[in-house]
């Protein structure tokens, strides 16, 4: 465990030595999800920087897959903290180390959510939700896919109502599939019932309410 943690740390220290490259020859892409690809072309330079972080990574934990957790796991410490540029850093190279992790993804969705870049979280979040294989994490996940859609359709006009419409059953549609997995996690019961509310269902979302505080 020691020896892990101290090849996790050198690995760190030798990605931002990478990222401070990236900046010397253009603009930041580090601080972008899956560093704007595929729109942005990934230079050579950096390709290659990327077989050198993969091969040590894979090398000190044993797999891509290990590897992937792990960055991940830096990240999340990171979004707690508020320190959203290391947070994005270490999502992207969870996503570099094994792209068919779902955990990347749902990072990238909260990242642009705080940005209120709603359209690009809703894909974030649909294809973490189509990798995940955690149900345990599953349901923590479609609750946080409830939020951003009801977010969503609160943000567009009240005049556009079967649009709002839309979006509120989408919502809907996740949190019951959230409560379903786990009927014993109140954030779920909690959020659905702040999203009942936005759409006017005051007798549902108290309701709603009422089992989240008694779950």
């Amino acid at each position: 465990m020691r020896m892990r943690f101290g090849i996790a740390g050198y690995l760190i220290g030798l990605t931002l030595l990478l990222g401070g490259c990236a900046i010397n020859h253009g603009p930041r892409i580090d601080n972008i999800p899956m560093y704007g690809q595929p729109q942005i072309e990934r230079p050579e330079f950096l390709k290659k920087a990327d077989e050198v972080f993969i091969k040590q990574a894979t090398s000190g934990f044993g797999s891509r897959e290990a590897a992937s957790k792990a960055w991940h796991a830096q990240a999340e410490k990171f979004m707690r903290e508020g320190n959203m540029d290391y947070a994005m850093r270490r999502y992207n190279q969870s996503w570099l180390l094994n792209p068919d992790n779902y955990q990347p993804y749902w990072g990238f969705a909260r990242f642009v959510a705080e940005q209120n870049k709603l359209d690009d979280a809703i894909a974030y979040l649909e294809k973490s939700k189509n990798l995940c294989d955690d149900n345990y994490q599953k349901v923590a996940l479609l609750a946080d896919a409830g939020s951003i859609y009801s977010y969503k359709a609160d943000s567009i006009p009240h005049d556009r109502l079967d649009e709002r419409a839309r979006y509120f059953t989408l919502a809907n549609r996740n949190f019951l599939e959230s409560t379903g997995l786990d009927p014993k996690y109140p954030d779920a019961w909690l959020r659905w019932s702040h999203s009942l509310f936005r759409e006017g269902k005051y007798a549902e979302a108290w309701e709603k309410l009422k089992i989240a505080s008694t779950t």
